[in-house]
Order: C-alpha cells, then sequence, then structure tokens
C-alpha cells in the first residue's frame, strides 16, 4: 500500500474511534440526567406527599388545640382561681397553634420550590434531549462525510495507480527511443539538440584572446569580441579568417571555432582542428556570415 493510502486508513481509523468515544460520552450524558429527573420527581412526589401529611397533622392539631382551648375555657368559667393558669395554657395553646400553621406554610413553600426545581430539571432535560439529538445529526453527517472522503481517497488512489502505470510505460518507451536515437547517431539531449536547430546570428567580432590547450593534443582556445549578448549560445560555430593587411590582399581562411562558453560580451571557442587552414592569431577576425 502507498504511504498515503495508509496515511489515510490511520485517519480513518483515529476518526472512528474518536466519534466512537465521542456517541459513547453522549450517551452516557443523556442517561445520567434521566437519571437525575427521575430522582427528582421522587423528591417532588416526596415533598408533597409530606406537604399532604403536614396539612393532615396540623388540621389534627388545631382541632385538638381548638378542643382542649374550648376546655381550658369551660374550666376558667368554673373557677376564678384556675383562671390565671387556664390563660396562661391558652396562650401556650394559641402558641402551639401559630408554630403548626407556620409550619404548614413553610412547608407548603418547600413544596412550591420543589415544583419550580422539579420544573427546572424538565427543561433541562429536554434541552439536554435537543442538544443529544443534534449532536447525534452531527455525527450522522460526519460519518457521511467519513463515507464519502473514503471513497474518493479510493478513487485518487485508483487514478494515481493508473497515472503510475502510465508513467512507467512513457518512461519505458523514452528509454527505447533514446537507445535509437544513439544508435543512430543522434544526441537525445534536449538542450543540444534546441541549440542545434538554434541558428548563430549574422555578427561579426575579432579573436581577442589565443589560448592553446591545457592537454597535449588537445585543441587550442580563442576568446572572442562576440557574448551572449549578441545571440551566442553553446553549440554555435564561427568562421575565423585573416582580412588583407596590404593593398590587394585578399582575406584568408583560417579556421572555424565551436563556441563552448559564453557571457555576456564575450565568448571561448575551440578551434575544430580538421578545418585548421593556419596559425590563429589576436586580432584575427570572426564571423557567422559564411
Amino acid at each position: 500500500m502507498h504511504l498515503v493510502g495508509k496515511i489515510l486508513v490511520v485517519f480513518v481509523l483515529v476518526l472512528s474511534i474518536f466519534l466512537m468515544a465521542f456517541a459513547g460520552v453522549v450517551y452516557n450524558t443523556h442517561m445520567s440526567w434521566r437519571d437525575a429527573t427521575m430522582a427528582e420527581k421522587k423528591k417532588v412526589e416526596k415533598a408533597a406527599k409530606d406537604l399532604n401529611d403536614a396539612r393532615t397533622e396540623s388540621e389534627r392539631l388545631v382541632t385538638e388545640m381548638k378542643e382542649k382551648i374550648t376546655a381550658a375555657e369551660q374550666k376558667a368559667a368554673g373557677s376564678e382561681a384556675d383562671n390565671q393558669g387556664l390563660r396562661g395554657e391558652v396562650a401556650r395553646l394559641k402558641k402551639e397553634v401559630g408554630d403548626a400553621q407556620l409550619a404548614r406554610k413553610t412547608a407548603a413553600e418547600q413544596s412550591v420550590i420543589s415544583g419550580e426545581e422539579a420544573v427546572a430539571r424538565h427543561d433541562e432535560a429536554a434541552s439536554l434531549r435537543k442538544l443529544n439529538h443534534e449532536q447525534a445529526q452531527r455525527i450522522d453527517a460526519e460519518f457521511s462525510m467519513r463515507t464519502k472522503l473514503e471513497d474518493q481517497v479510493h478513487s485518487l488512489q485508483l487514478d494515481f495507480d493508473a497515472a503510475r502505470q502510465k508513467n512507467r510505460d512513457l518512461l519505458a518507451k523514452v528509454s527505447v527511443m533514446q537507445q535509437a536515437l544513439q544508435s543512430a547517431g543522434i544526441t537525445a539531449d534536449a538542450n543540444e539538440l534546441a541549440t542545434k536547430n538554434s541558428p548563430p546570428p549574422r555578427v561579426e567580432g575579432i579573436i581577442e584572446e589565443v589560448k592553446p590547450g591545457k592537454r597535449q593534443g588537445s585543441s587550442e582556445l580563442v576568446e572572442i569580441s562576440l557574448g551572449s549578448d549578441d545571440g551566442m549560445k553553446v553549440g554555435h560555430e564561427a568562421t575565423v579568417y585573416r582580412s588583407g593587411l596590404k593593398a590587394g590582399q585578399q582575406a584568408k581562411y583560417l579556421g572555424k571555432i565551436l563556441i563552448v562558453k559564453t557571457t555576456p560580451d564575450k565568448s571561448v571557442g575551440q578551434v575544430i582542428e580538421s578545418s585548421r587552414n593556419g596559425v590563429i592569431k589576436k586580432g584575427d577576425n570572426v564571423t557567422t556570415r559564411l
């Protein structure tokens, strides 16, 4: 498998693990809130039951206190000596009744608070259910996108394999063609072919310096006054001649040079020994017009 394919497989595997973990967290969160809601509902039901019990007990206590007050008042009417004590008992009983009423009111308020909390918990659970639904939709969309990406990766892999095979076929054909060109004595270097196919410009210059070959038996080199700014390129050929030095004397053909190096205003040429027709000296003429 190609490196790109391996990387994509690992990426898809990591993304799948991440999505599974995310779905597990969402599911656990949903179950936790549902359990919390049920617990709060049980608390509300218990609070309502306690409120009813408190109301019943309060009513019983009120009834009992009223009966005691009535009995105390009857005793007070029958005995002036016990009147003061009975009044204290009545006050105490009235206080107990007030405390019972206060307890009943407090229980009612707590029940209301518990109910409000239960409503808030219910709203919160509904909000979480909505969030869970949205997250489930997002997970489905991401799964669909992952499937689409996997299809694209597979298609690109097929295209890549086809292009690689085509490239191999083309390289094999190029190799065969290069061998055929070499067998025919034709260079396969594109730059060399372009240079040979590009004729030199029609320019004239002079020999500025003559240098002997660096190795014994090698051709001498000449530096001419024509450079790349004049249109000279490596591979161009030029003719060297000596113009008549005296009146009526004809120009003398000295040979040809092959340009091996260029600068903007100068070039270096190698003397083609097979074309030599004399000794080339500084000041001789160079032309590409012939």
